[in-house]
């Protein structure tokens, strides 16, 4: 099964294009618990409502079409803003081969908070996946901040669909912990009049682990923006592939997409794959991207062994830091704490 495809293919020999995956069969949803505003209103349905391409492709959509597991919808009336977010709690079981769909239809002028985490023990082996999407409607703001605290073998697939009407906004924040293999794709059509798209994604990849990203912001409305942005750590025998593709089509005149990753490489072992892309059909447009990727700089190791600090715990910082810097977007302060407990930090406390 091919998922996570690049919209143009690129250099075939480097093995980026998409990623091939062999996945069990779901044999029933997964178990979650939700915390819920009461501001939307939910039901469940036998299939997808909502007509919206994702991330992780057509075939990742005949995989989650073709399961016998309810779609969970939730829509609220117009104007709605709650600072209260709608919280989903995911814990997975070893042996688990589950699969989650969730569809949010949000009208206009609302501002809504979605947060999910994703869990697992140490030594669960299991196969999990989720599907969320969402139709957002004219000056509405939407986020969707998720964590990933799965156990070392757990394989997890995380797959987005998104379309923004005119002046909407979605704001996608996800921090990717532990799992052994990860596989996340998130697409946002752009189809409205200054909607815009901003994606923060921090993540941690050690020993043997494998982490599989695509991100596409397609854009097709006028004065269109997005930010796609990556912070991450990789040690141990880690491998991360990461593609983000900026798509402005005919007619998105004044679009501005940027796209940036930016990497810190601990151990020799380490495959790391980065491939960034604008595709322009208009000429009207702005895009920039960039990558950083490499090991902490010398003199600041120098300089930090010097005061008594160790090297393993210069880089013990640095990746909390990366981490902690993402974690900072999340809005939901129980979503947000959870990143600190798991890297052995005090929680935060609002009030």
């Amino acid at each position: 099964m091919n998922i996570n495809k690049i919209p143009a293919k690129t250099f075939y020999w480097l093995h980026m294009n998409d990623a091939q995956i062999d996945p069990a069969a779901a044999a029933a949803e997964g178990v979650f618990t939700a915390e819920n505003p009461n501001c939307l209103t939910g039901r469940t349905e036998a299939a997808s409502v909502l007509d919206i391409q994702t991330g992780m492709g057509d075939e990742t959509a005949r995989l989650f079409d073709g399961a016998a597991i309810p779609v969970h919808y939730f829509t609220c009336a117009p104007g709605t803003k709650t600072a209260d977010a709608l919280r989903f709690d995911f814990m997975y079981r070893d042996g688990d081969s589950v699969l989650n769909r969730f569809e949010f239809e949000i009208p206009d002028n609302c501002d809504i908070t979605v947060a999910m985490r994703f869990s697992a023990e140490k030594e669960t082996a299991a196969t999990a996946g989720i599907q969320v999407k969402f139709k957002i409607g004219k000056a509405s703001v939407v986020r969707l901040q998720q964590v990933q605290t799965l156990g070392g073998d757990v394989e997890f697939y995380n797959d987005t669909g998104v379309s923004c009407d005119d002046g909407a906004r979605f704001e996608l924040t996800q921090v990717v912990l532990d799992g052994k293999h990860t596989y996340i794709g998130a697409r946002t059509s752009l189809e409205g009049t200054a909607s815009a798209l901003v994606s923060d994604v921090g993540y941690l990849v050690g020993r043997d682990a494998r982490l599989d990203m695509n991100y596409v912001a397609y854009h097709t409305g006028k004065k269109t923006t997005c930010d796609i942005n990556a912070s991450g750590v990789l040690s141990g025998n880690a491998y991360k592939l990461f593609r983000g593709t900026i798509d402005f089509r005919n007619g998105c005149a004044g679009a501005v997409g940027n796209e940036k990753e930016d990497i810190i490489l601990m151990d020799e072992d380490i495959v790391n794959k980065t491939i960034p892309i604008i595709l322009c059909e208009e000429e009207d447009v702005e895009g920039n991207h960039g990558a950083t990727i490499g090991r902490i700089d010398e003199e600041l190791m120098f300089y930090l062994e010097s005061r008594g600090i160790p090297a393993d715990a210069v880089y013990d910082i640095m990746a909390k830091a990366r981490i902690n810097a993402v974690a900072a977007r999340i809005t939901d302060e129980k979503t947000r704490n959870a990143v600190t407990a798991y890297l052995g930090e005090e929680p935060e406390n609002d009030e």
